[in-house]
């Protein structure tokens, strides 16, 4: 039975009834407030997970990866030189830009520096594939919620290499999502290996190393390979922050951070108990005083000229700009082979500043500049000063190598001399008439620095000794000055030589009697020239272009540059012998003008030179080991005075010592060549009835004549009123005769 509605009928006329409307709650401002905050938050939110989405897509499957080929090449050049008691190089200078790196292989890391690296770094680095996540998310966490003290690291091994290699330390978060994906992508492509590798040769390390073969050289003194566990854990512990644990100048704080390091190790189960108390214990030993010994030592004048000629044949041999060249030379890794004699080179340098030691008195309120160069017999440069001040910096202006002054009468053995014997126009006793060239009408020239006065006959031994200007200009315009023009320049390689130039609007040449016989040359040439010149006098006629190094390799040990080593011969045998004996002459001859150079029982064989006013002098000097060039002047042209000509003596003073230790031995004969006796009033070989004779060298296919007694008498000299007046002259502008350079 159903139960029974008593409701009413509902009236279908009547209106119908609206519902109560319900009391609307009022938001409290907080509320408001907080409900703004989450909405833009979750906007934000959308528009960063949209941008990430989009940066994230962008890098899935990009090869956006860092090349580390490309990694090896911004690294310190070495340069070596030999042990000439061994044969083999050692390293004896860097040349490094801001950095200081020097490319390891991963063979040559210590198994313990590795693993150190790892304990402290990175300790799940052989396992994870770029990132590290779980530190990664709680180094994120931690910026929101502090959960560790101080600043964890999230970045792996991986990571700190692409920072390294990339520079790029933004604190962004596209910057983090980009190395993560880079990072990601550089585990795809190399081994943990070769990762390793790149990091542990990019890292910085402090005192301005980066890689720890350079770290290991500068704190330890060693190579990386041969570092202990105790010494290894050391370099790990810099890592961290190199200003405030470097060994050098907070070695409490290193020390506390390489037990971290060896804890770890032990904890991580590198290392064994043994072990770990063995480095505890260590007592580590850094090179602090010779790091500051080397921070205050100033570049050498060889290390400025052998930087310059790399960086010059980079230009002329690659094709390279000079920035290109000098980038490379300093961030290229690259390997040079030096000529150097690195205790020749200390010891010159010592020497070599103005004292009276070395250097004799001058009349001068301040004292003439100086350079000194010396060479083996085969062009490869010992040593050289570029002056006699102190040298403050790197790469200034070289006066061994780039001065360019007038060489006076050190010129005559290589420009008339020597051209004249290889033409068979003279032998040691050829007399000549001791008289100037007419040349223009009643102009005579050149006069000679001896008291201007002439002596007839003289032999080309006496002409020599003496440093008679009269005889070289007979000698160039009987062959003309194109002959020794050419001879020089192409045969010596003195390129500075002017064929024919416009300089200050006026046109000069040196193919021309006074500069070509006297040294009266357009712009000059350097030391360095001279030096390399004269090795022909010491090693039997050839010549090898001077040189600072031998080869160059860059970093992966490719041969960049490589002398040409190979003698040319520009003089016979013969004529290499002659003129070393008849320059042995000048010092010790009576009269010549070099006596003072020479030193003990070391034969020498040299030259002085004064150029016009005496504003340059020189002495140039073979021994049979090396040779030595010195010139003294001013850079701005000042007449240099004098009690006791300065060159030899300065030579004297810096050659002696070097020669110390070395045996005296004779230079070598070369050639077919013989000591005949001559007669000094014919200058033939002597005969039976000649009684006034000399002996002297001579190359055995140009012998004079044998004299046959009969001997010319004695001429009344026609010139005498012309050597009276000439002898009137003072000696010191006789002096500026031997080497004029005005024009004829």
């Amino acid at each position: 039975m159903k139960k029974k509605d008593n409701r009413p009928a509902a009236d279908n006329n009547q209106p119908e009834k609206k519902p109560k409307a319900r009391k609307k709650r009022k938001l409290s401002p907080l509320a408001r407030v907080l409900i703004i905050i989450v909405l833009i938050c979750i906007i934000a939110g959308s528009i960063v997970a949209a941008v990430l989405t989009v940066y994230i897509l962008k890098y899935i499957g990009s090869d956006d990866t860092l090349d580390l080929t490309d990694v090896k090449l911004s690294y310190s050049t070495i340069l070596y030189a030999m042990d000439e008691s061994t044969g083999e190089y050692y390293e004896f200078h860097r040349l490094h830009d801001v950095e200081n790196r020097i490319w390891v292989d991963y063979d040559d890391i210590p198994q313990d520096l590795v693993n150190g690296f790892i304990a402290l770094e990175d300790k799940r680095f052989p396992y994870h594939h770029g990132v590290d996540w779980k530190r990664t998310i709680g180094a994120a966490v931690n910026l929101f919620i502090p959960i560790y003290e101080g600043k964890p690291g999230g970045s792996t091994i991986t990571q700190q290499l692409i920072k390294n290699v990339t520079g790029d330390n933004a604190v962004r978060v596209d910057r983090k999502v980009r190395e993560i994906f880079q990072a990601l992508n550089l585990e795809k492509r190399y081994s943990k290996e070769q990762i390793m590798e790149a990091y542990l040769n990019t890292i910085a390390l402090g005192s301005g190393t980066n890689g720890v073969q350079a770290a290991a050289n500068l704190y330890f003194g060693k190579d990386v390979k041969d570092l202990n566990l105790a010494e290894c854990a050391s370099l790990v512990a810099i890592t961290k922050n190199p200003s405030v644990y470097n060994p050098f100048y907070n070695p409490e704080n290193n020390k506390s951070r390489q037990e971290d390091c060896l804890y770890m190790m032990h904890e991580q189960g590198y290392i064994n108990d043994e072990e770990y108390e063995e480095a505890l214990n260590y007592p580590l030993e850094f090179k602090k005083e010779e790091h500051i010994e080397k921070i205050n030592d100033t570049q050498s004048w060889f290390v400025d000229y052998v930087t310059e000629e790399v960086i010059n044949d980079l230009v002329e041999e690659k094709g390279y700009t000079k920035e290109y060249a000098e980038s490379q030379i300093y961030k290229g890794g690259y390997r040079i082979y030096t000529t150097i004699d690195v205790e020749m080179q200390d010891y010159l340098e010592e020497v070599y500043l103005y004292n009276t030691n070395t250097f004799p008195a001058v009349y001068n309120a301040e004292y003439p500049e100086s350079a000194f160069v010396i060479t083996d017999l085969h062009g490869g440069i010992k040593a050289l000063a570029g002056s006699n001040r102190p040298k403050e910096g790197a790469r200034l202006f070289n006066r061994a190598t780039s001065a360019r002054r007038h060489p006076g009468s050190t010129i005559k053995p290589i420009a008339s001399y020597s051209p004249a014997f290889e033409q068979d126009l003279i032998t040691w006793s050829t007399l000549f008439n001791d008289a100037p060239l007419e040349i223009s009408p009643g102009k005579y020239w050149p006069t000679n620095f001896y008291s201007g006065y002439y002596e007839n006959p003289i032999t080309v031994e006496f002409a020599i000794r003496r440093s008679a200007n009269t005889i070289p200009a007979q000698l160039v315009e009987m062959m003309g000055p194109r002959t020794s023009f050419d001879f020089l320049k192409n045969k010596l390689n003195m390129y500075n030589l002017v064929e024919r130039e416009t300089i200050n609007g006026r046109v000069v040449t040196d193919i021309d009697r006074a500069p070509m016989a006297l040294g009266a040359l357009s712009v000059g040439v350097t030391p360095l020239e001279m030096a390399g010149a004269y090795q022909i006098f010491g090693n039997g006629g050839t010549f090898t272009p001077t040189h600072s190094y031998t080869k160059v390799l860059d970093s992966n040990g490719e041969v960049v540059l490589e002398k040409d080593l190979t003698p040319t011969r520009v003089i016979s045998p013969e004529t290499s012998t002659v003129m070393n004996r008849l320059l042995q002459q000048v010092t010790t001859a009576p009269q010549g003008t070099g006596t003072t150079a020479k030193f003990g029982a070391m034969p020498v064989a040299g030259k002085t030179g004064t150029s016009e006013y005496d504003y340059n002098q020189w002495f140039i000097g073979v021994t049979p080991y090396y040779v030595g060039a010195c010139w003294m002047g001013y850079d701005t042209d000042a007449t240099i005075r004098y009690a006791s000509y300065p060159p030899p003596i300065v030579w004297k003073n810096v050659m002696g010592p070097i020669h110390q230790n070395l045996a005296v031995v004779d230079f070598p004969t070369y050639g077919d060549v013989s000591v005949q006796t001559y007669c000094m009033e014919t200058g033939l070989l002597a005969g039976e009835d000649c009684a006034n004779t000399a002996s002297g060298w001579y190359d055995n296919n140009n012998l004079p004549e044998v004299c046959d007694g009969t001997h010319p008498v004695p001429e009344d000299e026609d010139n005498e009123d012309e050597e009276d007046d000439s002898s009137s002259e003072s000696s010191s502008s006789s002096r500026r005769d031997e080497d004029e350079d005005e024009d004829e």
